[in-house]
């Protein structure tokens, strides 16, 4: 019996070795070909809003935008069962696909001037970006749609969960204070994550995972309301920040279906109370 386990045990950790070696192979041939195909280009446009000259660069992020790479590893094997190893390999295969296709079809430069560092050992890894991470491939960020992708993952740990949340925060806001990407890249690296939950969903004839799966909907309802409002205040005029309110309201919607209650269920006691007083008035 002993022995039965140890060799399912191997045969897990052999599917999780084989699966994160194609997702790793699959990022680094899409990855160097973008790369290859925008530099090829010569001259790149960028895309960026007004206020983001008013992010601070801060190199001591450089430490959770750098633990990225140690994340695509230890998500393959935090995974539970042959299923969710399963999902977490496609998803990622999706994500690396799409975002390769839009770096060729809609090529995007890193325009803001990086400062120097001063401090000799935070150099070291931003040297490490300068000689290997190109520039260009920014939208959509591959960091985001990683970050929230390893989530779906860390999230049923019942170790360290709190810590890795709070870590793939600062991954994402790294990205923004590392001068690595712009803010459109963020916000379509969040849509193109919540597309593939849609897409490649977990558990999706398990009726406990609906309202999980249907939460994606109003996500992404939330990502493009915010991505149109901040387009409309740069091009057109400020009131197009009021698309902010609603944005916001899909998120809080998107998160009671993630939490499998539902938006009606969180009121349904306030409901019952107030016809419970009309009859007996």
């Amino acid at each position: 019996m002993l022995k039965r386990s140890m060799t399912e045990k191997q045969l897990k950790i052999r599917q999780q070795a084989f699966a994160l070696s194609v997702c790793t192979i699959v990022f680094m041939a899409v990855y160097n070909l973008c790369t290859w195909h925008a530099t090829s280009l010569g001259h790149l446009p960028s895309f960026t809003f007004d206020f983001e000259r008013s992010i601070p660069f801060v190199p001591l992020s450089i430490v959770p935008y750098m633990a990225s790479g140690f994340f695509f590893c230890l998500v393959f094997f935090s995974c539970k069962n042959k299923n969710q190893l399963k999902i977490l390999t496609w998803r990622m295969l999706f994500v690396i696909i799409i975002a390769g296709i839009f770096f060729i079809t809609v090529p995007l430069r890193f325009s803001l001037t990086k400062p120097e560092v001063s401090n000799s050992i935070l150099k070291l890894p931003f040297s490490f970006l300068h000689t290997f991470d190109s520039p260009f491939n920014q939208s959509p960020s591959l960091h985001i749609a990683f970050a929230f992708i390893f989530w779906s993952v860390f999230k049923d740990l019942t170790n360290w969960r709190m810590f890795l949340m709070i870590w793939l925060i600062l991954l994402g806001i790294s990205t923004l204070t590392t001068y690595q990407h712009h803010v459109i890249d963020i916000l379509t690296g969040a849509i193109l994550a919540h597309v593939s939950f849609i897409i490649i969903p977990y558990r999706k004839k398990d009726p406990k995972y609906r309202s999980c799966w249907l939460a994606n909907y109003y996500f992404i309802s939330g990502w493009i309301l915010i991505l149109a409002a901040l387009l409309l205040h740069k091009y057109f005029a400020t009131e197009g920040l009021i698309l902010l309110l609603p944005a916001l309201i899909m998120m809080i919607i998107g998160y009671c279906y993630q939490k499998n209650t539902g938006i009606i269920s969180q009121f349904m006691p306030t409901i019952k109370q107030n016809i419970y007083q009309s009859e007996k008035n």
